[in-house]
């Protein structure tokens, strides 16, 4: 029992007593005197008895919760390197560049500044982030970088040229810890129209107007080799063109698709539109429907230069024996760009005796071609791939048989070879009414977008011979 509970029960019991001895005095008066005595009594020896508890019982609590004052040696750790990392962390760069031809993961690293020894760890290990062990030429590149050159967030545009589908690949930091993710992406993509005049050599003149390279190619990829009409044009002639430019982020990516193409010659005015729901992957079309080039390409690169043509009999440049010469033999410079001449299947692709380095591929049930004397085969040229019409399966080299580089090129229609240059080849001549339908409502606003393009009468009066 506590003190305070002890002292109260003490008290009780006097207080009881002395109610007691009160009911007693007030029954009998006389005892008034005995009364007195004891209240003095019960006040003189209760008051100081109370006064020694107290305190007593105060020195007890006080001495259980008088704080004590201990000294202890706490040994903090080294916050440094952390406060450097968070420090460096609350500043982000960002960077971006279009990949090089022979740049590697490395030389890419380097190129961004990025200084990540565990992201690097990360990419070699991780398979889904291969794409970044062998980047591509040309493909975009952008990375946020913390001030410690370690990355926030690196991102490379995957695009696929056949199916025009783009996939971004993301390597970020989520707190310590790095994630890779690969995720559909649509650029955002500006329309840009250019016009101009021809004033000498008609490439020459697509630059003076402020046209990129990559555009003029597709201009020239409209067309067959062998009647390419930008050739066709001379001083005086005006051109008007709408294409695309895409963007990632604000960022400029690429040049993009040639939409739509005016040209004005002698007096005739020619309107291409690209339209890519032909069935064939896409082609250029005039406003009734018809396509601009051959679905079968004669010359399937980039030279029209003849060193040998198809004949029944000719002596061979290195046997000297007299053979047929089944096919026709392009000169053109090592290295030189094989296209595939129609839509197929690949065959073969691989080393023959005598044609070196060939290519054979499958176009429907009756054609085939094939392609000689190859210094290199695209490594993604196999049995099998299936190919589109001007797609790039090889180079021209001087493998096999052969006293120079050049392309030997075939064409069989059924069992039989025949000659390429004046075969009548297969062409689809227009769109199907649906497919024309589409075409002209998806031509007005680009037929808009070129004629708002102004070429003045002075500039067109200065350039005519």
């Amino acid at each position: 029992m506590s003190a305070q509970a002890l002292l109260g029960k003490q008290l009780r019991r006097l207080g009881d007593s002395l109610l007691c001895r009160l009911q007693e005095a007030v029954q009998r008066p006389l005892c008034a005197r005995s009364l007195f005595t004891f209240a003095l009594c019960f006040i003189l020896f209760a008051a100081p008895f109370y006064g020694i508890v107290k305190t007593s019982w105060q020195h007890t609590v006080m001495a259980r919760i008088s704080p004590r004052t201990m000294t202890v040696n706490v040994e903090l750790p080294d916050l440094s390197e952390q406060l450097a990392v968070l420090t460096s962390r609350q500043h982000v760069e960002s960077r971006r560049l279009r990949i090089g031809d022979d740049q590697t993961l490395l030389s890419l690293l380097a190129a961004l500044g990025i200084k990540d020894p565990e992201a690097e760890r990360f990419i070699l290990s991780e398979q889904a982030a291969k794409p970044l062990l062998h980047p591509r030429s040309g493909q975009f590149v952008s990375a946020e970088l913390f001030g410690d050159g370690t990355i926030r967030q690196l991102r490379i545009f995957l695009d696929q040229p056949l199916t025009e589908r783009v996939d971004v690949l993301t390597l970020y930091r989520d707190g310590t810890r790095l994630i890779c993710e690969q995720t559909p992406f649509e650029y955002d993509i500006r329309l840009e129209a250019l016009g101009g005049v021809v004033t000498g050599p008609i490439d020459a003149s697509l630059k003076k107007a402020g046209i990129p390279e990559k555009i003029i190619g597709q201009m020239h990829d409209a067309f067959d080799v062998d009647r390419d009409q930008l050739h066709q044009m001379r001083k005086g002639d005006a051109f008007r063109i709408v294409y695309e430019s895409k963007f990632a982020d604000g960022n400029f990516v690429r040049h993009g698709r040639l939409l739509a193409m005016q040209f004005e010659h002698q007096g005739k005015s020619t309107e291409l539109f690209w339209f890519n729901n032909d069935d064939r992957g896409g082609n250029y079309y005039d406003a009734q429907g018809l396509i601009s080039r051959r679905t079968f390409m004669r010359v399937p690169l980039d030279i029209q230069s003849v060193s040998s043509e198809f004949s029944p009999m000719r002596r061979h440049p290195v046997t000297g024996v007299l053979r047929p010469h089944n096919g026709t033999d392009f000169r053109a410079p090592w290295g030189a760009t094989v296209r595939a001449a129609a839509d197929g299947v690949v065959t073969f692709a691989g080393v023959g005796s005598g044609w070196g380095k060939f290519i054979r591929i499958k176009h429907g049930p009756d054609y085939v071609t094939l392609y000689a004397h190859l210094s290199r085969i695209n490594k993604n040229i196999r049995s099998g791939t299936k190919v589109k019409r001007g797609e790039i399966i090889g180079r021209v080299g001087q493998t096999g048989l052969a006293t120079g580089p050049h392309l030997h090129y075939e064409l069989k229609i059924g069992d039989i070879q025949i000659n390429p240059m004046t075969a009548r080849l297969p062409d689809t001549d227009h769109l199907t009414p649906y497919q024309l339908a589409r075409l002209t409502a998806q031509i007005k606003p680009l037929r808009e977008r070129l004629e708002s393009i102004t070429i003045s009468d002075i500039e067109m009066q200065g350039t005519t011979p």
